[in-house]
């Protein structure tokens, strides 16, 4: 104990310290340790470091199928293929158990038995769980020996890829697992597959032979939240598989919960044993036998009660039914085998819903959604059980796995640093973990998804303009759909919703949650007008012009209070819903006037040349009012009240020029000149950006180190904050305009700051697994400088190496440019892309403006080829850009290779 004294006088202190020290030298004498010192003589010396935390892993699942989350550990959590909470309107999934048991930690595990030649057999658990409960048993240590963790996983993740190495040095051989849920970019079907691979490779190791039983199990959660049910398992057999799958009777076949689930081993030397609960038996046969008997002993997981069969269950009302199955073989030394499980569900009941006004219950926590109808799910199209979902990913296995490979495969042939594609990558997680495709095909993203509740509206239109990049690129037709539902809940009056409720089809009169935005109009017109440019569907384009007509005329009628023809910002009224603007906002006039460039460039193809001319006025009197009262010389203040009585605010905030980095997605050129967005780029990046730290919102001249938001009644901090998503796409934003190094730099920092949290697969901002970081995709198009605008593509490369290779959508599938010396290849690696005309703005060896046409093969002399034949083409240079158009549109199918020859 250590006890504090008052200050004595300096002679008594002295003949004290005097008697202290002659019992410290006489403790020291004797080898009896002072309290003081520090023991370091301990046996055991463990050290944890943040890098141990298993925080965030890849989803396993299908867009809107719900998922699994698999992460480093080999363990399974947030579960939300049951349409529960928060993804579904099911209640929240929660195993009934005493408290505290982790029994959540055993629902789906894989092991593996062995016996070495000549020794005792050995189960070892493929997961490393941190509770008692291992492998569906409690305290394995205390009754079943036999059964222990592997010592060891090694994790590699590549979305959708889960790679995990399971190595220990009591097991004489290897095993190494890869986890997928097929994801095939432009092909919606094949992507919302309810199910899973898992491919299994066991490499012998030892100088015995062994035999080797690598098992999968699977807990029956159908009607997880229903009491009065009973357990049914219904075995599977084929040529080449044995499989099963799980549901339940009794049940209201409407309920949420209601459905099936279940894995497919896919070998005829599968066995199983199906509808245990308990170690007895099933543990003790596991143990004296190297294989199963094919036993469904499901029947004995449920009693009578009243002439009524209900499924069994403990005094709290803990009804358990597992079902194994596995494939066994014998190894010699050096000797490996391979094989895959499927695992697969089907529960079709998910339900809509609208915002409640739910009160809590006994458990102290609200579901605040009110029930519409069931919406369903995208598989309910294809597939009426989970059997037939299994048998599909096992009939297709071959194809799945090589169009989820060469996409994969694709993405990373990339002369872009591995870091940045890996940053990219890891926000196609998202797709999976917040995304509902329902029966009649509507698609949208969750703004974020935490484990305990959702946050914000699907689809929330402000957000969407960053993370709807990600959609357009890889499932166009999904994005326009989800626009479209937009589009339904247009009020008459013009204005746009702020996002979609949890029934994302329900068409509703008036506003809710969050409206009276001023950006969302002009983000809806945005993104609305980016999805047509990006894939030249002019159907598309004149199914929505009128209610992007309607939302320019609503702005003008009722947000513009000083007739200037811009938006006025009136306090807290955009993305930014912790940042007060009055009168002209950089924010909100960049994007309005990038929302008018768009009307213009479209409104002739829409038949509306009136709509074209009103959007060319506005947009010249907003570039005067940028110019005049907004750019302060270095950048473009936060906002100017220049009618009212709020004054000039010099904040620099990074998103400033969102607008023009919108505009450079689709070549719509500059929206004020290009040195005022070079200065404004270089200012944000130093005032705002701290290496190791990230790129902060805002930041003030006045408050360069940190803004005092512990001064001011604003209830959170969002300007000294870092948004991933606003950085990613601010870092897109200076590699299209040549500032390379800075942006790795940002992309370098975020994906570091993600490593070490733990949290690489589920980015945060309003909640997890956010919506705005999918602005990523962007990043890619801007390596390339690409801008598509309806069968024209402008390509800008920022690279300067003599060779490369740089990946890209072309909006209604994925491509590769290749440079290699003085030619240009694009080479179409999945769907069609329609080609007018083309600028490749790299050096041509010229500068002089000038015209060829039909351009021979002869040496000196450009040309265009497709796959190897010269086609009639005109060539133009003009500020050392090569523009090329064709007399007629041509289509590139998959394998076709366009050549351009200086």
């Amino acid at each position: 104990m250590i006890q504090i004294h008052r200050k004595r006088k300096k002679t008594a202190n002295l003949g004290r310290m005097a008697v202290l020290s002659g019992w410290m030298m006489l403790l020291l004498m004797t080898g009896h340790p002072l309290a003081c010192q520090v023991r370091t003589d301990y046996s055991v010396i463990e050290t944890h470091t943040r890098s141990d935390r298993v925080r965030s892993g890849i989803a396993v699942g299908g867009l809107g199928t719900g998922y699994v989350e698999l992460r480093k550990d080999g363990r399974f959590y947030n579960w939300t293929i049951m349409n529960n909470w928060p993804l579904g309107t099911g209640e929240p999934f929660v195993v009934k158990s005493y408290p505290r048991n982790d029994e959540d930690q055993s629902l789906m595990f894989f092991l593996v038995r062995y016996q070495v030649e000549g020794e005792q057999p050995r189960i070892k658990l493929l997961q490393l769980n941190n509770g008692l409960s291992e492998g569906a048993l409690q305290g394995i240590d205390y009754y079943y020996p036999w059964m222990s963790a592997v010592e060891r996983i090694d994790y590699s993740a590549s979305f959708p890829f889960s790679g995990l190495t399971f190595t220990d040095p009591e097991m004489p051989f290897d095993i190494h697992l890869e986890v997928f849920s097929p994801f095939i970019p432009h092909d919606a079907k094949n992507s919302s597959l309810p199910g899973a691979y898992f491919n299994f490779t066991v490499e012998a190791t030892g100088d015995k032979q062994v035999k080797v039983f690598l098992i999968a199990t699977l807990r029956n959660l159908v009607g997880y939240d229903v009491l009065d049910k009973h357990f049914i398992t219904r075995p599977h057999q084929g040529e080449h598989y044995k499989g099963y799958s799980m549901t339940c009777g009794g049940m209201d076949p409407a309920h949420s919960s209601m459905g099936e689930m279940g894995f497919f081993s896919l070998s005829d030397r599968s066995s199983y044993y199906l509808g245990w609960e308990h170690k007895h038996p099933y543990y003790e046969k596991l143990l004296v036998s190297d294989r199963f008997e094919d036993l469904n002993d499901t029947p004995n997981r449920n009693m009578e009660v009243d002439g009524r069969t209900v499924a069994r269950h403990s005094d709290n009302n803990n009804q358990r039914c597992f079902s194994s199955i596995g494939v066994d073989h014998q190894l010699q030394p050096g000797q490996s085998f391979s094989h895959s499980f499927v695992f697969c569900w089907y529960f079709p009941n998910n339900y809509g819903g609208t915002e409640g006004n739910q009160e809590a219950g006994d458990d102290d926590y609200v579901i605040d959604v009110d029930r519409t109808r069931i919406q369903g799910h995208y598989y309910n199209n294809f597939f009426s059980s989970a059997e037939q979902a299994g048998l599909y990913l096992a009939d297709h296995q071959e194809m799945l796995t090589e169009k989820t490979r060469r996409f994969h495969r694709d993405f990373y042939n990339s002369s872009v640093p591995v870091y940045v594609l890996h940053q990219v990558n890891s926000h196609f997680n998202t797709f999976i973990a917040s995304s509902v495709f329902t029966k009649n095909g509507t698609f949208a993203i969750r703004e974020g998804m935490s484990p305990h509740q959702p946050w914000g509206p699907y689809g929330t239109i402000d957000v969407a303009l960053y993370g709807s990049v990600s959609a357009i690129a890889l499932f166009p037709e999904l994005q326009k759909n989800m626009m479209r539902a937009h589009r339904r809940l247009q009020t008459g009056q013009g204005e746009i919703h702020h996002g979609l409720q949890t029934d994302v089809e329900l068409e509703h009169n008036g506003t809710w949650g969050v409206f009276h935005r001023i950006d969302l109009v002009p983000n809806y017109i945005q993104i609305v007008l980016r999805d047509y440019f990006w894939t030249g569907d002019r159907d598309y384009l004149k199914e929505m012009w009128p209610s992007v007509r309607k939302g320019i005329h609503y702005i003008l009628r009722e947000r513009d209070s000083d007739g200037d023809m811009m938006p006025d910002m009136e306090g807290i009224m955009c993305s930014y819903d912790n940042f007060p603007m009055y009168g002209l906002a950089s924010y909100i006039q960049s994007q309005w006037m990038a929302a008018m460039v768009s009307v213009s460039r479209a409104a002739p193809v829409a038949g509306d040349r009136e709509t074209g001319r009103l959007a060319e006025e506005i947009l010249r009197q907003g570039r005067d009012l940028m110019d005049s009262k907004l750019w302060n010389g270095e950048y473009y203040r936060l906002s100017n009240d220049y009618r009212g009585s709020h004054g000039m605010d010099e904040g620099i905030l990074t998103d400033q020029l969102i607008g023009q980095w919108v505009a450079h997605q689709s070549d719509l050129g500059y929206l004020v000149e290009r040195d005022h967005v070079r200065s404004a780029l270089s200012a944000i990046f130093e005032a705002s950006y701290r290496a190791g730290f990230g790129l902060r919102n805002c930041t003030w001249p006045s408050h360069p180190d940190l803004y005092p938001i512990h001064e001011t009644d604003l209830w959170v901090d969002q300007a000294n904050t870092c948004w991933s998503g606003v950085e990613l796409a601010f870092a897109s934003f200076l590699i299209y305009e040549g500032m390379v190094r800075e942006g790795e730099e940002v992309i370098r920092t975020v994906d570091n700051r993600y490593r070490k949290s733990g949290l690489y697969w589920d980015h945060q901002e309003f909640g997890g697994h956010y919506y705005r970081p999918m602005s990523a995709w962007s990043v890619l198009h801007a390596y390339l400088g690409l801008g598509i605008s309806d069968g024209h593509y402008s390509f800008s490369p920022k690279l300067s190496q003599p060779e490369y290779t740089l990946f890209f959508s072309h909006g209604n599938g994925t491509a590769h440019y290749l440079k290699q010396g003085e030619r240009i290849f694009i080479r179409v690696n999945s769907g069609e892309m329609e080609i007018s005309s083309l600028r490749i703005g790299e050096p041509a060896g010229t500068s002089a403006s000038g015209q060829t046409e039909n351009p021979a093969l002869a040496p000196g002399k450009p040309a265009v080829l497709i796959n190897g034949l010269p086609v009639k083409a005109r060539l133009n240079m003009k500020e050392g850009a090569s523009l090329i158009s064709f007399p007629e549109p041509k289509t590139l199918s998959e394998g076709d290779i366009l050549e351009f020859v200086r």
